[in-house]
């Protein structure tokens, strides 16, 4: 019997791994995405902390055809119409996480003491999220446009936040510390997100052997690039990289998407498939 064929889905981070970290460009990946899509040799899965109204418009002004995409950081997976099973049922979004209006309820029901010091999103209107984010209008509107996570500022005290962690903890609602925000949300990861794609790939493609393929650059990102058959790190074009001694993960030898190709190419050949250039 022979083989089955091979088909590679990556998974890829895009604020400085397949979008250039000024820019924004996806040049030259695009090229080679869209000779993987229009060959069918390989499935294209962004993976994002953006909103999936943010993925949708990012989809227009940088052309990169998918059918699969990874949204508030593996919180919600979305894909063709009935692509997904979960307890019985088949639908073409997936939360991993806890749904947004199940978030803020539970921050309504948070004591008055906490509850003054958490100022989300849903807080706010578009212009303030957009004062706060330095987003366009537009912009800050996808971005409040949420399925899964709420990010907020906070003004209490360090004893008070880690109250607010506890309650919101026995809710099955973790509270994250980024850059900007603090986020609270459900238990999703990018590598749990990463793993229920590669088997709804699996069920799809019955002839096929799915590889993972996953890239990223950031903290967030690792445990996700481990997970996967071939891992890459993008460096950062400031010189912060992360690290892993796993065998299977490479870091690329450029940032952004000119690594981006140089790794998914060198990966491609690996695996004995070979791009007809038009």
């Amino acid at each position: 019997m022979s083989k089955p064929s091979i088909h590679p889905v990556i998974f890829t981070d895009l604020d400085g791994t397949l979008l250039d970290h000024e820019s924004y460009s996806a040049e030259p990946a695009d090229g080679l995405i869209r000779l993987l899509c229009d060959q069918h040799m390989a499935e294209i899965v962004p993976i994002t902390s953006k909103t999936f109204s943010e993925l949708l418009w990012l989809k227009q002004e940088v052309p990169i055809p998918f059918s699969i995409g990874v949204t508030e950081n593996g919180s919600v997976i979305h894909g063709p119409e009935d692509y997904f099973e979960k307890d019985g049922k088949r639908s073409k979004t997936l939360t991993l996480g806890v749904g947004y209006q199940e978030i803020l309820s539970h921050i309504q029901k948070l004591p008055p003491s906490i509850r003054s010091h958490v100022h989300g999103f849903s807080d706010m209107c578009v212009a303030e999220v957009g004062k706060a984010t330095g987003l366009s209008f537009d912009d800050a509107k996808r971005a409040k446009d949420r399925q899964a996570t709420e990010p907020f500022s906070w003004s209490g005290t360090d004893q008070e936040l880690a109250a607010l962690e506890s309650i919101v903890g026995q809710a099955n609602i973790q509270l994250q510390r980024g850059g900007r925000f603090y986020h609270l949300t459900g238990h999703a990861t990018k590598e749990k997100a990463m793993d229920y794609v590669v088997k709804a790939a699996a069920e799809w493609n019955p002839d096929y052997d799915i590889v993972s393929i996953a890239l990223g650059d950031g903290p967030n990102d690792l445990a996700m690039i481990e997970a996967a058959d071939f891992g890459v790190i993008m460096p950062n074009p400031e010189g912060v990289t992360i690290e892993s001694t796993n065998p299977h993960v490479r870091t690329a030898p450029l940032p952004g998407p000119e690594g981006w190709v140089i790794a998914v190419t060198e990966i491609l050949a690996e695996l004995g498939l070979n791009l007809q250039q038009s």
